[in-house]
């Protein structure tokens, strides 16, 4: 590994790493990364794909572009010593997130692997003793690592925001925030209680937030991700938005159930009238509707500067005054 410069990106307030590997360092750093994400896009299989001419081009030791890799955990390191670099990377390589080249990342895999189910050592060590430059993203939080992922992938066929949102936010699962709990579908549980909300529902929220659009998405497109870049060059990137936007929300929720308490509708009224949209104001709140509807609509009030920032308690106190003139 060489380190051939470092630029400071003012735009997203993080350091670009410019990094020489081997091919058999950068399989040691990225290939649990890709195994673990499953939310990451799936690989291309075509063999009239470019990738296919890759697997040939890489056997030829061609310089493949650079792939581009952030940190979504901060670490310190020395900052001209190579090898304190080397091992803080190393160590927090499951913090990683490919920006740019995870279907080049596959082609070197699955080539890596071929190659050693043929037992074809001869070609394997050339293979990995090629050399690559690989960009590093460090000390950035994950919307200038989902800013950067909209700059760097327009144009092709890109994720959806909506699941590169997934895909970031995925640690959240295991973190506390606001004494919130997220499930996700194949938990086998249902987000009943006051603190628990479904991982896809605030997904949807978070990206109606960004997007100033409560309907959900239906496709990638290049022009998704342009409507998107213009919302996300707007916003603070020396905050954890999505804390923030989670924060909010729960704040909200558990304010209007201060407000309403326990009561649901009766059994006689469901039986008259059919189900309603919720038997109780935590089923009400935490339909996805109305998740996604309060993501937009807060970003909205930003944007008319009805409020000046998303912080949980101004926004609560915002809402409650309105619903107090009203």
């Amino acid at each position: 590994m060489k380190n051939a410069s470092k630029l400071y990106d003012a735009r997203i307030n993080a350091h670009n790493i410019l990094v020489e590997f081997t091919i058999q360092e950068y399989e040691g750093l990225v290939k649990d990364v890709v195994e673990k994400n499953e939310f990451q896009r799936k690989r291309v299989r075509s063999s009239k794909s470019v990738y296919a001419l890759l697997r040939e081009d890489l056997i030829k030791q061609c310089v493949i572009p650079p792939v581009v890799l952030a940190l979504t955990h901060k670490i310190k390191y020395q900052e001209d010593d190579v090898d304190d670099f080397k091992d803080k990377l190393s160590q927090a390589k499951d913090h990683l997130v490919i920006l740019d080249g995870l279907q080049r990342t596959h082609t070197i895999l699955d080539l890596l692997s071929d190659l050693r189910a043929k037992k074809d050592e001869a070609t394997l060590k050339a293979v990995l003793e090629s050399k690559m430059r690989v960009e590093i993203y460090v000390g950035l939080n994950r919307l200038g690592i989902l800013y950067r992922m909209l700059t760097l992938n327009t144009g092709q066929t890109p994720m959806s925001l909506r699941q590169q949102i997934e895909m970031l936010y995925l640690d959240y699962m295991t973190m506390n925030v606001d004494g919130v709990e997220l499930v996700r579908e194949s938990d086998a549980k249902n987000a009943s209680r006051q603190n628990q909300y479904n991982f896809k529902d605030i997904v949807e929220g978070f990206n109606a937030y960004l997007d100033r659009d409560e309907l959900p998405i239906d496709k990638a497109d290049i022009l998704e991700n342009i409507n998107s870049l213009e919302k996300l060059s707007k916003e603070n990137q020396e905050t954890e938005l999505f804390e923030r936007y989670l924060e909010s929300l729960n704040r909200l929720v558990l304010r209007f159930y201060e407000q309403c308490g326990p009561v649901e509708v009766s059994e006689e009224y469901i039986k008259e009238k059919g189900a309603p949209f919720g038997k109780n104001i935590l089923q009400v709140l935490k339909r996805p509707q109305c998740i996604s509807g309060y993501g937009a609509a807060i970003g909205k009030l930003l944007d008319f500067e009805a409020l000046d920032r998303l912080v949980s308690r101004v926004v609560n106190s915002y809402i409650f005054a309105y619903q107090g003139s009203s």
